[in-house]
C-alpha cells in the first residue's frame, strides 16, 4: 500500500470509510510527482450515480478511489465502466478494502513523462502584434519581451536552470506566464511563480492571469497559496471558545470577533477580517503545522487551510512568496514530500524578483532564541497568573476526574510525572529562563560598554571565545538546555503514556495532548538550538543583540549560515526540474557573477544553465536626468547632512515636490526630516516619513498629493511602483553599503578573504549596486515617466568602484559638476519648452 498511498491518505480514508459505516465512499486522490497518492478528499458516498460528477472534478494524474465493502477487490462491471471512463482522461482507478489495507489498481493515472515540448513558433505567434497580446491595452510588441519567453520556453523544454535579466517595461511576468501555462497544462504539471513583494502579486492574481485566462484558448486554474499562519484553526477557535481561560485577557475581545467571524466566513484567511488583529491574539487561532492533527481532526472536512490547499491542488499554476516557498523547501527537506508540506508537489518554478535569494534563503537557515519565545510556550503549559488554564491543568483535572478506578496504576504514573515534575518545575524552569536571558542581556549591555538602550550586537568571534563572559555564558546556556532537554524528556513520557488511556477519555483529551506535543517539539527545538548555539557552529555566524522596550532588556541568540550556495543547490537547483530565476536587477556592471557566486548557480554545470540579459525598451536618454554634484562631502566628512539637506532642498523647489528621498539609515533619515520639513510646509510641499503610517497608507497619499516629498529607507528603495507624473524626482542620499559591523556581514567578509579574495569588491560592492539599481529603477516606471535622478554621494564618481554603480545603470548621459551647474541644467530640464507662436 505504501508504494502507492502516503500513511496520511491511509488515514483519511479509513476514517471516511468509518464514518459512512463501513458503506462505499468514493475519493478523488491526488498524486505526488513519484505517483504516489499523497492527499485523498471524499467526495460521495454510497452513490455510484454521481460518479460522472466526480470524475469530471478529478483532473489527469489524479485517482479516483472507491472501497468494496465485501472485501472481495474484484472490479464490478460497473467498475470497468468507471475505469474506461477515467483511464480516456489520464485518470487512474483503484479500489480498496474497508481497512485501506490493499489495494487494487484497475487503470493507471497519468504519470509525467518526458513531456510535450513548447513550440517556439507558437509562443512567437502569442507575443506578435496581432497574436494574442494585442488583446491587451496599449500592447506594443517588444523584442526583449519576445526573447525572454523563448529562453523561459527553451528552459522548460529541456530541464534548465535560467537566469534572466529583464529591466523595467519588458514586460517580464507576461513573458514568463505564457510558455509556462502551456506547459503547465499540456504536460499536467504545476508551476510555482515565487514573488518578493505583495505588489507582484497582486499584479499576478489580479492582472495578468486572469487576462491571460480570459484571452487564450487554453483553459487553466491558477491560484494564490498562502502559509498556514494565515488560516484561523476551527479546533483552536472551538477551545477559545469552549476555554476562554486558556486565553491571555487583553486577546479576549479580539478572539471573540474571530470566533464570531469564522462562523460566517468563506475563507477562514486573516486578510478577510474586517480589523487587523494583534498579533498575539491571531496566533493563539491561527492553523500550525506542529498542532495539526490532519485526517484525524474532526474539523478535517471543513478545515480552512487543507479547503485552500486541495483548491491549489487542483491549479497548475501557483502564486506564492518567497517566504512561504523557502518554508515549504526548508520542511520537505526535513520531512520528506508528505501531508505536512505546504504547496502541491511540483517540479517547475519561476523565481521572480529573484536578486532576493540568499537574504531570503538566509533567513529560512537562520536560528533565533529569545526569553519571551521559551516563557510563552512554558505558559501555555502550566499559566503564570493564578485562575487561568493551562494545558497541563487540564489534563491533570480531566486525568483525575474521568479515569477508571481499575487503571489506578496508570493514573498514579501519569499523575506523578504531572504533579511532582511537569506543574511544579514549569515555574521553575520559567525563573532558570528569566534568570539567564536577564544575565546575558545586563551582562551583553557592560561588555560592549553601553546602556542607552540602543540595540547591541556583539558576534562570537576567537577572541570573545577566550574570555570570561563567554565560559560563563555557555556554561549558563547549558544549564538552560539541560533544564528544556529534561522536561521535555518528562513532556515526551506524558504523550507516550497518554496512549494507554481509555478511548474516550484520550477523545475527550485530544486537543490538549495535540498542542501539548506541539509544544514539546517548539522546547525541544529551542534546547537544541541552545546547544548549537554554544558549540562552535562552524560555517555560521553567532552573536547576541539586545534591545530596550517596555518590558525593559531583552536579548536574543542568532546564528545564521555564512554560505548558503550549497544548501540552495541541494534543496532547491538539484530537486526541481526548471528554474527561472528573473529581476531586474540580477547583474552587477553586467555580469551575473555575483548571483551565481551568492546562490550555488555556479555550482550546476555549464550545459544546465543560461544568462540571459535584456535591457529595458525605455528611452532613458531623454526620459531621465542623472546628475550627481561634485561638490559633495563623502558622507563621513565633516558638514555632509548640512550640504545633504541644503541640496535636497534646493532639488525638491526646482521638482516642486513629487519625490522619493532615500536613506541607508533611520538616524539620518530622522534628522534630516526634523530638519527640513518646516522649510517644505513654507514652500507648499507636503513632507511625509516613512513610518508615520503604514507603507500603503503613506504611497496612496503620495500619489494623490503630487506635491510630496516622501523620506524612506529600505522598503522605499523596491517595489514600490508610482507611474505617471507623481514621482518624478529620486534622491540618493549616499550609496547603500550595508553596515559593515552587521554580524553576518562582517563574518561573510571576513570569510571571503580567509580564502584570498577582496570582501568590498567581491562582496560589499555588488550588494550595494543591486540596492542602488533597485533605487533608481523607482522613477520610471512607463514609456511616458519623466523625472530625475538626484545622486548626492560623490563617491560614485571619485572612487574606483564607482564605476561599477555607473556601469550597471542604464545608458543615459550622466551630469556632474558643482551643484550650481548641476541644478541649473535641472531647472532646464524641468522647465517645460516654449512652443513657437503660429
Amino acid at each position: 500500500m505504501h508504494k502507492q498511498f502516503t500513511d496520511d491518505a491511509l488515514l483519511l480514508m479509513r476514517h471516511e470509510i468509518e464514518a459512512a459505516g463501513g458503506n462505499e465512499v468514493f475519493f478523488i486522490g491526488r498524486t505526488n510527482v513519484e505517483g504516489i497518492v499523497w492527499e485523498v478528499e471524499a467526495i460521495a458516498r454510497g452513490n455510484r450515480q454521481a460518479v460522472p460528477a466526480i470524475i469530471t472534478r478529478a483532473a489527469c494524474g489524479d485517482v479516483v478511489i472507491h472501497n468494496h465493502p465485501s472485501g472481495d477487490l474484484t472490479p464490478s462491471p460497473a467498475d470497468m465502466d468507471i475505469a474506461s471512463v477515467a483511464g480516456n482522461q489520464g485518470i487512474g482507478f483503484s479500489i480498496v478494502d474497508n481497512g485501506c489495507t490493499r489495494c487494487y489498481q484497475v487503470v493507471s493515472p497519468f504519470t509525467e513523462q518526458k513531456g510535450e515540448l513548447l513550440s517556439l513558433e507558437e509562443i512567437g505567434r502569442v507575443f506578435a502584434g496581432d497574436g494574442m497580446m494585442a488583446n491587451l491595452k496599449g500592447y506594443e510588441q517588444r523584442d526583449e519581451q519576445v526573447r525572454m519567453a523563448l529562453n523561459v520556453a527553451e528552459a522548460f523544454n529541456h530541464d534548465r536552470v535560467a537566469l534572466v535579466e529583464a529591466g523595467t517595461g519588458t514586460g517580464k511576468s507576461l513573458a514568463y506566464l505564457v510558455p509556462a501555462i502551456l506547459w503547465a497544462v499540456r504536460n499536467n504539471q504545476r508551476v510555482v511563480v515565487s514573488t518578493n513583494t505583495i505588489n507582484l502579486q497582486e499584479q499576478l492574481i489580479k492582472k495578468d492571469l486572469p487576462f491571460l485566462a480570459k484571452n487564450s484558448a487554453v483553459d487553466f486554474k491558477a491560484a494564490l497559496v498562502k502559509g498556514r499562519s494565515n488560516y484561523a484553526c476551527l479546533r483552536k477557535l472551538e477551545n477559545a471558545e469552549a476555554e476562554p481561560s486558556l486565553f491571555p485577557d487583553e486577546s479576549a475581545a479580539e478572539l471573540t470577533a474571530i470566533i464570531e467571524w469564522s462562523k460566517s466566513c468563506q475563507n477562514g484567511c486573516r486578510s478577510d477580517l474586517s480589523f487587523t488583529p494583534r498579533h498575539a491574539a491571531w496566533e493563539e487561532v491561527c492553523c500550525e503545522a506542529d498542532q495539526c492533527g490532519r485526517s484525524r481532526c474532526k474539523h478535517f472536512g471543513r478545515c480552512f487551510f487543507y479547503r485552500a490547499r486541495r483548491d491549489a491542488s487542483a491549479a497548475r499554476v501557483l502564486v506564492v512568496n518567497h517566504a512561504l516557498l523557502l518554508s515549504d523547501i526548508v520542511l520537505r527537506r526535513e520531512t520528506g514530500y508528505d501531508a505536512t508540506a505546504i504547496l502541491p508537489p511540483f517540479s517547475r518554478l519561476i523565481f521572480d524578483e529573484g536578486h532576493h535569494l540568499e537574504d531570503v534563503a538566509t533567513s529560512h537557515l537562520s536560528l533565533v532564541i529569545s526569553r519571551g519565545a521559551i516563557l510563552k510556550q512554558l505558559h501555555r503549559l502550566v499559566p503564570q497568573k493564578a485562575g487561568r488554564a493551562g494545558l497541563l491543568t487540564i489534563i491533570s483535572t480531566r486525568l483525575a476526574r474521568d479515569l477508571p478506578d481499575s487503571m489506578e496504576a496508570l493514573y498514579t504514573e501519569l499523575s506523578a510525572l504531572l504533579e511532582s515534575h511537569l506543574l511544579p518545575k514549569a515555574a521553575d524552569l520559567g525563573h532558570l529562563t528569566e534568570q539567564t536571558m536577564d544575565w546575558l542581556a545586563l551582562t551583553l549591555e557592560q561588555e560592549t560598554g553601553n546602556g542607552t538602550g540602543r540595540e547591541q550586537k556583539l558576534r562570537i568571534t576567537p577572541p570573545v571565545e577566550q574570555g570570561a563572559f563567554w565560559q560563563e555564558c555557555r556554561q549558563r546556556l547549558h544549564s538552560l538546555a539541560d533544564g528544556l532537554n529534561d522536561y521535555t524528556q518528562a513532556l515526551r513520557s506524558l504523550l507516550r503514556r497518554s496512549e494507554d488511556l481509555p478511548d474516550r477519555l484520550r477523545e475527550k483529551l485530544a486537543d490538549q495532548l495535540l498542542d501539548t506535543g506541539g509544544i514539546e517539539g517548539r522546547l525541544q527545538a529551542m534546547a537544541d538550538g541552545l546547544q548549537f548555539f554554544s558549540a562552535s557552529a562552524e560555517g555560521y555566524c553567532r552573536w547576541m543583540e539586545t534591545s530596550r522596550g517596555s518590558r525593559g532588556v531583552q536579548a536574543r541568540l542568532c546564528a545564521a549560515p555564512l554560505d548558503i550556495s550549497g544548501q540552495v543547490k541541494e534543496t532547491i537547483l538539484d530537486r526541481i526540474k526548471t528554474i527561472i530565476v528573473t529581476s531586474a536587477t540580477l547583474t552587477v556592471g553586467g555580469d551575473f557573477a555575483y548571483l551565481k557566486e551568492r546562490t550555488g548557480f555556479g555550482l550546476l554545470p555549464k550545459e544546465r544553465l543560461t544568462e540571459l540579459r535584456l535591457a529595458s525598451p525605455f528611452d532613458y536618454a531623454s526620459q531621465v536626468f542623472v546628475a550627481v554634484p561634485e561638490d559633495m562631502p563623502e558622507p563621513s566628512a565633516p558638514g555632509f547632512r548640512q550640504a545633504l539637506e541644503e541640496r535636497i532642498l534646493r532639488a525638491v523647489t526646482i521638482a516642486r515636490g513629487g519625490a522619493f528621498v532615500l536613506f541607508t539609515s533611520y538616524d539620518l533619515l530622522n534628522k534630516v526630516y526634523s530638519s527640513l520639513a518646516p522649510d517644505l510646509a513654507r514652500l507648499g510641499l507636503t513632507a511625509l516619513k516613512q513610518g508615520e503610517t503604514g507603507r500603503h497608507a503613506l504611497l496612496a497619499r503620495f500619489r494623490t498629493e503630487h506635491n510630496a516629498v516622501l523620506f524612506g529607507t529600505d522598503s522605499f528603495w523596491e517595489g514600490v511602483d508610482v507611474k505617471g507624473d507623481a514621482l518624478r524626482l529620486v534622491i540618493i542620499s549616499r550609496l547603500p553599503f550595508q553596515v559593515p559591523t552587521e554580524p553576518v556581514q562582517q563574518a561573510r567578509a571576513e570569510q571571503i578573504q580567509a580564502k584570498g579574495g577582496d570582501p568590498f569588491r567581491e562582496f560589499s560592492v555588488p550588494q550595494a549596486v543591486i540596492k542602488f539599481r533597485q533605487g533608481f529603477g523607482r522613477l520610471i516606471r512607463s514609456r511616458d515617466d519623466r523625472g530625475a535622478v538626484l545622486i548626492l554621494d560623490r563617491r560614485v564618481t571619485t572612487k574606483g568602484y564607482g564605476r561599477t554603480f555607473l556601469r550597471s545603470l542604464p545608458d543615459t548621459p550622466l551630469v556632474t559638476g558643482d551643484s550650481g551647474e548641476v541644478f541649473k541644467r535641472m531647472e532646464e530640464f524641468f522647465t517645460p519648452p516654449v512652443s513657437s507662436a503660429s
